[in-house]
Protein backbone atom coordinates (compact mmCIF):
# COMPACT_ATOMS: atom_id res chain seq x y z
CA UNK A 1 0.00 0.00 0.00
CA UNK A 2 2.69 2.32 1.14
CA UNK A 3 4.44 1.91 -2.58
CA UNK A 4 1.18 2.23 -4.38
CA UNK A 5 0.87 5.40 -2.82
CA UNK A 6 4.32 6.93 -3.74
CA UNK A 7 5.11 7.15 0.49
CA UNK A 8 8.60 7.28 1.01
CA UNK A 9 10.32 4.92 4.19
CA UNK A 10 10.18 7.13 7.40
CA UNK A 11 8.10 9.77 5.64
CA UNK A 12 5.67 11.57 8.36
CA UNK A 13 2.06 10.41 7.90
CA UNK A 14 -1.18 10.93 10.03
CA UNK A 15 -2.75 7.68 10.45
CA UNK A 16 -6.86 8.25 11.34
CA UNK A 17 -9.04 5.06 12.75
CA UNK A 18 -12.25 5.25 11.70
CA UNK A 19 -13.28 2.98 14.14
CA UNK A 20 -12.04 3.97 17.52
CA UNK A 21 -12.17 8.06 16.20
CA UNK A 22 -7.68 7.97 17.35
CA UNK A 23 -5.52 10.09 15.11
CA UNK A 24 -1.71 10.21 15.86
CA UNK A 25 1.18 10.93 13.63
CA UNK A 26 4.19 8.67 13.00
CA UNK A 27 6.20 7.54 10.15
CA UNK A 28 6.38 4.86 7.30
CA UNK A 29 8.41 1.77 7.51
CA UNK A 30 8.00 -0.75 4.64
CA UNK A 31 6.53 -3.99 5.73
CA UNK A 32 5.61 -7.50 3.55
CA UNK A 33 2.95 -6.72 0.51
CA UNK A 34 -0.19 -6.45 2.06
CA UNK A 35 0.95 -5.99 5.70
CA UNK A 36 -0.82 -2.95 7.44
CA UNK A 37 0.80 -2.49 10.80
CA UNK A 38 1.44 -0.11 13.67
CA UNK A 39 4.30 -0.41 16.25
CA UNK A 40 5.67 0.86 19.22
CA UNK A 41 3.32 3.20 21.52
CA UNK A 42 0.92 3.65 18.44
CA UNK A 43 -0.16 0.31 18.36
CA UNK A 44 -2.06 0.82 21.59
CA UNK A 45 -4.24 3.51 19.46
CA UNK A 46 -5.66 0.91 17.01
CA UNK A 47 -6.95 -2.69 16.86
CA UNK A 48 -6.21 -5.55 14.50
CA UNK A 49 -9.40 -4.99 12.35
CA UNK A 50 -9.51 -1.39 12.30
CA UNK A 51 -10.46 0.69 9.15
CA UNK A 52 -7.81 3.53 9.17
CA UNK A 53 -7.24 6.44 6.74
CA UNK A 54 -3.42 7.34 5.85
CA UNK A 55 -2.59 10.99 4.98
CA UNK A 56 0.32 11.89 3.52
CA UNK A 57 0.99 15.92 3.06
CA UNK A 58 3.23 18.17 0.55
CA UNK A 59 3.61 22.13 1.18
CA UNK A 60 3.41 23.26 -2.89
CA UNK A 61 3.56 27.19 -3.84
CA UNK A 62 0.84 28.60 -5.61
CA UNK A 63 2.13 27.68 -8.60
CA UNK A 64 2.32 24.48 -7.93
CA UNK A 65 -1.22 23.65 -6.96
CA UNK A 66 -2.98 23.17 -10.34
CA UNK A 67 -0.27 21.33 -11.79
CA UNK A 68 -0.53 18.79 -8.48
CA UNK A 69 -2.72 16.03 -7.87
CA UNK A 70 -3.34 13.66 -4.92
CA UNK A 71 -2.75 9.56 -5.14
CA UNK A 72 -5.57 7.88 -3.67
CA UNK A 73 -5.34 3.94 -3.03
CA UNK A 74 -8.30 2.37 -1.64
CA UNK A 75 -7.77 -0.83 0.26
CA UNK A 76 -10.22 -4.19 0.20
CA UNK A 77 -10.73 -6.95 2.14
CA UNK A 78 -7.30 -8.99 3.08
CA UNK A 79 -5.38 -5.71 2.78
CA UNK A 80 -5.71 -6.14 -0.94
CA UNK A 81 -5.12 -2.55 -3.50
CA UNK A 82 -8.56 -1.97 -5.09
CA UNK A 83 -7.51 0.52 -6.74
CA UNK A 84 -4.93 3.30 -7.30
CA UNK A 85 -6.22 6.77 -8.78
CA UNK A 86 -4.46 10.31 -9.10
CA UNK A 87 -6.87 13.41 -8.58
CA UNK A 88 -6.16 16.38 -9.68
CA UNK A 89 -6.02 19.65 -7.34
CA UNK A 90 -7.79 22.60 -8.09
CA UNK A 91 -6.89 25.98 -7.38
CA UNK A 92 -9.05 27.89 -4.51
Amino acid sequence: MCRAAGLLEFEQVDVLDIDNGARFTTYVIYGEPGQVQVNGAAARLVRSGDLVIVVAYCRLAPEQVSGHSARVVLMGPGNVIKSVEDKAISAP
